[in-house]
């Protein structure tokens, strides 16, 4: 994988971390593994997206149609991963839904904000 794809899975992971360590110390501990849970939800997410990404780099000669079909199967394909990784959560884990969600978006927020912090030229556009 490239390795900005890996930094930013770092950074994902980081974030989780040290808000579940602060939802420890300020919550309980059901809640700090309902948020770490959630990160992990969201950086599943951006590790199946950099492989994704990896994969049709091989097979970028096709063309435009078949670059296309990639990049939308991909986006379901990594939705529903995303889904299931929260019901997961939700129903067989039992995690707390609020704690959860908080998490997941925190780790999302993450993969919105990496490129501003590091000052990557995609996001400069």
């Amino acid at each position: 994988m490239r390795s900005d794809q890996v930094r930013l899975a770092g950074i994902q992971g980081a974030i989780t971390l040290i808000s579940a360590a602060v939802t420890y110390l300020f919550a309980t501990p059901l809640a700090a593994g309902s948020v770490a849970y959630g990160g992990f939800a969201a950086a599943a997410g951006t590790l199946y997206l950099a492989w994704r990404l990896v994969s049709g780099r091989r097979r970028e000669h096709l063309g435009a149609e078949w670059i296309l079909r990639h990049a939308y199967r991909t986006a379901v394909e990594r939705f529903v991963l995303v889904a299931c990784l929260l019901a997961v959560g939700f129903e067989l884990l039992r995690l707390a839904p609020l704690w959860l969600l908080a998490g997941f978006i925190w780790g999302q927020l993450a993969w919105l904000a990496a490129p501003l912090w590091s000052g990557s030229t995609q996001a400069k556009g």
